[in-house]
């Protein structure tokens, strides 16, 4: 199945990087086989945006289906086929 991967983040850098891309998952698959896939599936092995979202520094925003995700209690969230999972990472402090 295939799932839309949406990203607008700061790296550590302070860099912005936004991507987008498809992530190819098994039938069953889970938000948290999503987060294992994606930098690799979008070409970011280097970065590691959605690996980083997942260690809560800095604390992510994720949209599953233009819905709120709380991490990490929605991990186990099935996904299915067509699904957009979007994750935002704040801009700026304040």
């Amino acid at each position: 199945m295939n799932v839309r991967a949406r990203l607008a983040v700061v790296l550590p850098s302070g860099e912005p990087l936004m991507a987008e891309g498809v992530v190819a998952l098994s039938p069953g698959a889970r938000l948290r086989d999503f987060f294992r896939a994606a930098d690799q599936a979008l070409g970011l092995k280097r970065q590691k945006p959605f690996q980083r979202a997942l260690s809560g520094r800095p604390a992510s925003t994720v949209l599953l289906r233009g819905d709120r995700v709380d991490l990490p209690e929605g991990l186990e969230t099935l996904l299915a086929d067509g699904d957009d999972v979007t994750v935002l990472s704040p801009m700026m402090g304040g």
